[in-house]
């Protein structure tokens, strides 16, 4: 525990004292001085504000504190001033008055500071403001009674509205939309201070939507706080979960991530949450609405009828005149008997007013939510850099602008009968290609040999030093991974996701499918039934195969264990099927999945497909968990040395992986069956989308296309323990996307091709690259992915344009159309 984070917490314990002090002394003040006497929902106001540095005290004390060192400090400037504002505000003194007494209270009267008052600097002006404000209020009731003298009575209908919206329109509204305001802050500012420069509208938006889901509650709990607390509460703790999610992801809550919460969960594990001082100027901003939300009262208020409390009303009931005659009316009725039944119809009357004004605020919201997606929509905005795009939109406008656009969109002029004609034109222009020549020599052979083919999803695995400039650290990556000669193909594999996700990286290779036509935020494991969707598993079972799956952790990861059956897998292995396994850094190591399997082709009389899924370099690179004899020490330049550790942390992760595959490659070459290996990193770290990629180009606009792509790159290779027909002796280096590897790995081992796979072979000859960040031509040129990019006056490309035009008819035959949302 560092000694700032002790003062930090002293600081917190200390600030949570005083508002129980000042509520002890406002309590003697109230018998010494003559202040009113606070009710108990007053003081549990005030007792409320120190429940925040209590629990930050916590956790300084717990060293999860790494922010800066005057938020501590302005956090418990904003507790008491808010608990000191919510003791004043039912006392008839100045705010100065009250504070004046609070420090004088207990001193000898002699003692006792002279009143305080104002330099007359301040005097004059504030007499002006008084003699204007009392001119104002003149005129406004000469108005009034002009009106009332012409017009006689006011009608019915403006009574009414007077007496129900007058109460609370000039306040609890005004209450609110301040409330609202400082809850947004609250849930922006936790996770960026960029809210200057956010967009004005969306702003706007933002703001709407939180004063009309506020307002809903408001109504709904009958013109009272409660609810509207709850959605302050809520979005506080939003921004919180975003905040952790930007530093430790690299990425931001989207809409698919409400159906991986149990992923969420399960993985969370190996991660350290430790937070800054942005998530305590949330917490002050809290405080603020908290402030504004308290003085809401119901509607019925004692203090409306000159009742400041249950004793008055009963002093004023037995004062008042039993006699009909003594108001004044002779032949007046009592009105004992019929006043009670008035009242419960005017209580049932505002009920039912109340809970339409909440629906109508309800419907408020939600149609906010559609104005914020056309307006992004208007905008153009790209969610390929979702961080960079929630920065700029705000949380609430970024979030449900994804979130209608989950449903895949239909591609222009889409029929069932023009996509097959168009998957079938592609099959067929590859069958007379010189590369189905070259597939048939190794198809031949493939229908003798019968290989087992594994594809391993190594977690997080990559060659940073490939793609940074970082040779003068004398790191080179893993050296066994690149010293293999003798691979069928190897290079560079661009990919969709960065820092997590990986599961749309297992997507794309198993299905053959690009993330580019299903959009950004989504996780189709989450969201889709795969049962009439192709796959490899369902491939291979096709033609004799058994099929398996291995990840070691929680079977419901990112739906596997729902998934792997629809996808055609007979056998999943999780984490029940390593109990005592060995561990390292953050799972069970990458070697106790080989030794599986290796079982699991051994002990089978039939050839096997298997999905190996990793988990042991898993994010979360502060841990220090690493072995002081295996832990690596570069350094690099313009970072920080807590953002140093975690480099070598990784490269340790990394290192180990390295030396995991040597032995499994090595009894591969042993094993008396053929084998076709595919191995693949699922993504980068997210230290390379959070500082590595900006601190080594930090010349470079950061958000640009060519910039960002560097994070979403990695590196594969395929392998046989055999000689591939058709095949050069050396490895033949290939850059791809990953969904298209595995169209690809089934071209070169001969297996069989579906004439979706054939599509895929023919679109990349014209569009080598094709990632959810964008698409390449053939002369490396990267574009961004859009329904936009099908048209070629806005492309530039037509032959790359054309490609993926009719990419995207093939992948919503084979995919879209087969799935719900």
């Amino acid at each position: 525990m560092s000694a700032l984070n002790i003062l930090f917490a002293a600081v917190a314990f200390a600030t949570a004292a005083v508002v129980v002090w000042l509520c002890v002394r406002w309590h003697r003040l109230s018998k010494t001085e003559g202040y009113k006497r606070l009710s108990a929902r007053t003081y549990a106001w005030c007792l409320s504000f120190a429940i925040i540095p209590v629990a930050f005290g916590v956790l300084c004390l717990m060293d999860y504190y790494k922010g800066s060192p005057l938020a501590p400090f302005l956090l418990a400037a904003a507790t008491i001033i808010c608990a000191m504002a919510t003791l004043h505000r039912e006392n008839g003194k100045t705010f100065l008055r009250t504070a004046r007494d609070f420090v004088s209270a207990y001193a000898p009267w002699d003692s006792r500071p002279r009143k305080m008052r104002a330099p007359r600097f301040l005097s004059a002006p504030a007499a002006r403001i008084r003699k204007a404000h009392a001119a104002r209020k003149a005129r406004r009731d000469e108005r009034l009674s002009a009106r009332e003298a012409s017009d006689g009575k006011p009608s019915a209908a403006r009574a009414w509205l007077h007496g129900t919206f007058a109460p609370w329109a000039k306040t609890d509204l005004v209450r609110l939309a301040v409330a609202a305001l400082f809850a947004f802050v609250s849930l922006e500012i936790c996770w960026h201070v960029n809210l200057v420069w956010m967009n004005f509208l969306s702003r706007l938006i933002d703001w709407a939507m939180v004063l009309l889901a506020m307002g809903a509650m408001y109504f709904l709990f009958q013109r009272r706080s409660w609810g509207a607390i709850a959605v302050a509460v809520a979005l506080y703790v939003l921004g919180i979960v975003e905040y952790f999610v930007v530093v430790l992801k690299g990425s931001v809550i989207q809409a698919g991530d409400i159906y991986a919460l149990g992923t969420a969960a399960a993985v969370s594990d190996g991660l350290k949450f430790d937070f800054g001082g942005t998530v305590l100027l949330g917490a002050i901003a809290l405080d603020l609405c908290f402030l504004a939300l308290q003085r809401i009262s119901p509607v019925v208020r004692r203090s409306a009828v000159g009742l400041d409390s249950p004793a008055d009303a009963s002093e004023a009931a037995a004062a008042a005149p039993t006699d009909p005659s003594a108001t004044g009316e002779k032949d007046a009725a009592p009105s004992t008997a019929t006043a009670p039944s008035r009242r419960t119809g005017h209580r049932v009357l505002g009920v039912v007013l109340n809970v339409l004004l909440a629906c109508a605020c309800a419907f408020g919201a939600w149609g906010t939510t559609h104005a914020a997606y056309a307006w992004t929509q208007f905008l153009g905005t790209k969610f390929w850099q979702p961080v960079v795009a929630y920065s700029d939109h705000g949380f609430l406008t970024s979030f449900f602008s994804m979130w209608y656009g989950m449903p895949i969109e239909v591609p222009r002029g889409y029929s069932q009968q023009k996509a097959k004609t168009i998957e079938k034109k592609l099959a067929k222009q590859y069958d007379s290609s010189d590369s189905a020549k070259t597939y048939a020599r190794a198809k031949a052979q493939f229908d003798q040999v019968k290989p087992s083919v594994i594809f391993v999803q190594n977690e997080t695995f990559s060659d940073l030093s490939k793609f940074y400039d970082i040779a003068y650290t004398g790191y080179t990556g893993p050296e066994y991974f690149n010293s293999m000669s003798d691979t069928l193909s190897r290079g560079v594999l661009n990919v969709s996701v960065v820092g997590g996700g990986t599961c749309n990286s297992e997507f794309e290779f198993l299905t053959g499918n690009s993330m580019a036509y299903v959009g950004t935020g989504k996780y189709p494991y989450n969201l889709y039934n795969f049962s009439k969707v192709n796959s490899l598993a369902k491939q291979f079972k096709s033609i004799g195969y058994g099929t398996a799956a291995i990840h070691p952790n929680i079977a419901s990861n990112w739906n596997r264990d729902k998934v792997y059956p629809q996808l055609g897998f007979d056998q999943f292995l999780d984490i029940n099927d390593f109990q005592g396994a060995p561990v390292f850094h953050n799972g069970v190591t990458d070697l106790a999945t080989y030794q599986k399997i290796l079982e699991l082709i051994q002990n089978s009389d039939k050839p096997m497909f298997i999905a190996d899924i990793t988990m042991q370099n898993h994010t979360g690179y502060d841990k220090n968990n690493i072995p002081a004899d295996r832990l690596t020490n570069y350094q690099l330049k313009n970072v920080s040395a807590y953002e140093n550790a975690e480099f070598n942390e990784y490269v340790s992760c990394i290192k180990a992986s390295d030396e995991d595959l040597k032995v499994f490659i090595q009894a591969l070459r042993q094993l008396n069956k053929p084998v076709v290996l595919v191995f693949y990193g699922d993504h980068q770290p997210n230290i390379s989308s959070n500082y590595l990629n900006d601190s080594v180009y930090p010349n470079e606009d950061k958000s640009s296309l060519a910039h960002q792509l560097r994070a979403f790159k990695t590196q594969y290779f395929i392998w046989a323990n055999y000689d591939v027909a058709g095949t050069p002796a050396k490895s033949t280096n290939k850059e791809m996307s990953i969904g298209y590897l595995s169209s690809y790995m089934m071209e070169l081992i001969g297996a069989p091709l579906s004439n979706h796979q054939k599509a895929n072979l023919q679109t990349m000859l014209k569009m080598p690259f094709l990632t959810l960040m964008g698409y390449s031509d053939t002369n490396g040129t990267w574009r961004e992915s859009s329904t936009e990019l099908t048209d070629p006056s806005i492309s530039g490309d037509s032959a790359a344009t054309k490609a993926y035009r009719n990419l995207d008819m093939v992948q919503y035959l084979e995919f879209g159309s087969k799935v719900k949302h």
